[in-house]
């Protein structure tokens, strides 16, 4: 069943977004056995609190939440936080252990017809220019802007030289771009989950039988020339381990100084929400 909040249910100005929050987050362990993954606390807030946030902070004020595990949890929470913000939030309950394309056939119907919406996971804590993202996925025409971003490799790299030489050997370093072995004139870089999509573009995949929608459609617009791509300059930390949350939280050692990032994060969105009425301890 879809529930609306009281505040503009036939939508607010702003953007659209859609925060995939179904899932069971098993490979976080116990700690998502009382709570759902989104509601898992980073410096002492859940971290759909960054995303929604960081998410309302760039200009988004329509929001639609595929629900799955322990989703009344997630929609009383998102209901409280949102309160009196102006926005336009939409709960719908796509089943525990639906597919991603299906949750996203099931909420489809509530965003607007042709509209562009931002889609992206909820056990992300980022802070980057959505705005900006999105004007170069008007510019470019796109019904689909991925963006990419650098990664800390869980393994020790082995350095070279382009002339094929040992340089180093490195831990926790971080890469932007992959060489493919098939193509040496080719190269890949990592995607962020984090892309804008014209609903015109479901035209082009059948959700209901796409057991993989993100591989089925955003490679056939990439064969018709209508996709582009941003690379993402900013904050950036999915959560997917409890090492991962550890180290947000300062717990483990932080060569890159995630959690100190994410501390700041913490502090600038703490004060939008103040300024919206929201009395709370940083």
């Amino acid at each position: 069943m879809e529930n609306e909040s009281a505040e503009g249910s036939a939508g607010a100005d702003g953007y659209w977004a859609v925060v995939l929050c179904g899932g069971r987050g098993s490979r976080l362990g116990p700690v998502t056995n009382d709570r759902p993954k989104p509601l898992v606390e980073v410096h002492g807030k859940p971290i759909l609190w960054y995303v929604f946030l960081s998410l309302y902070r760039h200009g988004v004020r329509n929001f639609v939440f595929p629900l799955g595990y322990k989703g009344k949890m997630i929609e009383e929470y998102i209901r409280d936080i949102s309160r009196g913000m102006g926005c336009h939030i939409v709960c719908v309950d796509t089943g525990e252990d639906a597919e991603i394309a299906d949750r996203v056939a099931t909420v489809l119907p509530s965003v607007p017809d042709h509209a562009d919406f931002l889609i992206l996971n909820s056990d992300t804590i980022f802070d980057f220019d959505i705005e900006d993202m999105y004007r170069l996925h008007k510019k470019e025409n796109a019904l689909v802007t991925l963006s990419s971003v650098e990664v800390v490799s869980s393994w020790g790299l082995i350095l070279l030289k382009e002339n094929g030489k040992l340089a180093s050997f490195e831990r926790e370093r971080k890469v932007q771009e992959l060489r493919s072995k098939e193509d040496p004139s080719m190269f890949g870089v990592v995607n962020s989950g984090i892309a804008w999509l014209s609903k015109d573009a479901f035209e082009y995949v059948d959700l209901r039988v796409s057991r993989d929608f993100e591989t089925d459609l955003y490679s056939k617009l990439i064969e018709m020339g209508r996709a582009s791509h941003y690379y993402l300059k900013g904050s950036w930390f999915p959560i997917d381990t409890p090492k991962d949350l550890n180290i947000m939280n300062l717990g483990l050692g932080d060569r890159h100084e995630s959690g100190g990032v994410t501390k700041a994060v913490k502090e600038r969105l703490t004060s939008i929400h103040r300024s919206n009425g929201h009395q709370e301890k940083a």
